[in-house]
C-alpha cells in the first residue's frame, strides 16, 4: 500500500474532523462518476453514510441504480469490517430507497460480510487497496489523494516519479526492431553506440575507429538482433542502460564524461555527436526529479564500482 489511511482522522475522535473520511468517500465516488443524492451528515442518519446514484447505460434505455453507502474507517486498528458492523442491509435498502449497498471502507471486508452481501443483488465494496489504485490512476484522483493523504502521497511521487512537463510533450524512444517507445518501460531496453570496423588485428579480433559514429536503440528482447544487423555491417557496438540514462545522478555523470569527451578526446563524429544530445534531451523529462530510493541504490552500486 502507498498510501496510509491512518492519515485520515479516526470518526470517533471528534474534534471537527470526524467526518473526514466520509467526506473522503463523497470525493472519491464523485471522482468515479457517481452523482451525489445526499451528503454525509451529523444527524440521525438510519444507518446511511451518503447515497449515490449510478447511470447504467443498456443498449436502448438507461436504468439509474441508487446505492447506500457505508463508510468503516477502521485503519487505525486494522481490524476489518464484520458483518456484525452491518446489519439489517435489506431493512436499510429499503428505508432509504436504495437498490444496492455499497461499503466503503479503509480496511477488508471480512468472510461473513462477503457472505451477508452475496444474498444482495447489487453489492460492491471499496476496500482501501481499491480506493488507492483507482484514485492514483490519473492526476484527477491524485489530486484528491494529495489532499487527503499528504505525507504518503508525496512520498509515493518521489517513489514512482512521473516526467517532468519542462517540454512541450514527449518524445518518444523507438526500439530499431519493434518500434516500441522504450520510455515506456525504460527497465528492459538499451542505447547502443557503434564505431565501424577498419581491420583486424594479429589475432583476427576486429580493429575499430577511435570515434563513435552511431547510436541506435533496442529492446532488451530485440537487442541481440539489432547489434548482429550492425556487426554485419561492419561496426563493433557498446552498450548503455536507458533505464540508467533516466537516473538523475548517472545521467548527470553521464553528461559530465560527454562534456570531457567533447573537450578532451573528441571521441564522436558530427552524426553521433547530435545523436547522444538528442538522447539527452529526450531523457531529461525524466530526471527533473528527487531520486528514488532504488535509484540512490544503483547510483551508488554503480559509483562503488567507479562506473560513473
Amino acid at each position: 500500500m502507498a498510501l496510509d489511511f491512518k492519515e485520515i482522522p479516526q470518526a470517533n475522535k471528534g474534534g471537527g474532523l470526524q467526518d473526514t473520511f466520509e467526506l473522503f468517500a463523497r470525493d472519491v465516488l464523485s471522482y468515479l462518476g457517481y452523482r451525489i443524492v445526499e451528503d454525509p451528515d451529523r444527524g440521525a442518519d438510519g444507518k446511511r453514510d451518503l447515497i449515490v446514484e449510478e447511470v447504467l447505460q443498456g443498449v436502448n434505455s438507461e436504468h439509474t441504480l441508487r446505492w447506500l453507502v457505508s463508510c468503516k474507517h477502521y485503519a487505525h486498528s486494522g481490524k476489518a469490517v464484520s458483518d456484525a458492523d452491518e446489519i439489517n442491509i435489506s431493512e436499510r435498502l429499503a428505508q432509504h430507497h436504495c437498490q444496492g449497498f455499497m461499503g466503503f471502507y479503509s480496511t477488508l471486508a471480512s468472510t461473513g460480510l462477503a457472505g451477508v452481501l452475496g444474498g444482495q443483488q447489487w453489492h460492491i465494496v471499496f476496500d482501501s487497496q481499491k480506493i488507492e489504485s483507482y484514485i492514483l490512476r490519473d492526476l484527477a484522483g491524485q489530486r484528491i489523494a494529495a489532499r487527503y493523504f499528504p505525507i504518503s502521497f508525496k512520498q509515493y511521487l518521489i517513489e514512482n516519479p512521473s516526467p517532468s512537463n519542462v517540454f512541450h510533450k514527449l518524445e518518444p524512444i523507438e526500439c530499431e526492431y519493434c518500434h516500441k517507445n522504450l520510455l515506456l518501460d525504460t527497465e528492459h531496453c538499451n542505447f547502443i553506440m557503434l564505431k565501424k570496423i577498419i581491420g583486424e588485428d594479429n589475432l583476427g579480433l576486429p580493429i575499430s575507429e577511435d570515434k563513435f559514429s552511431k547510436l541506435v536503440y533496442a529492446c532488451k528482447e530485440h537487442d541481440r538482433k539489432v547489434t548482429e544487423k550492425y556487426n554485419k555491417l561492419g561496426y563493433n557496438d557498446e552498450w548503455g542502460d536507458i533505464d540508467d540514462l533516466c537516473n538523475p545522478y548517472i545521467w548527470m555523470s553521464k553528461v559530465m564524461a560527454f562534456v570531457n569527451g567533447i573537450q578532451h578526446d573528441n571521441d564522436m563524429t558530427e552524426e553521433a555527436f547530435e545523436e547522444f544530445k538528442d538522447l539527452l534531451l529526450r531523457t531529461y523529462p525524466y530526471v527533473c526529479r528527487h531520486l528514488t530510493s532504488k535509484e540512490k541504490a544503483r547510483a551508488l552500486q554503480l559509483a562503488r564500482y567507479d562506473l560513473v
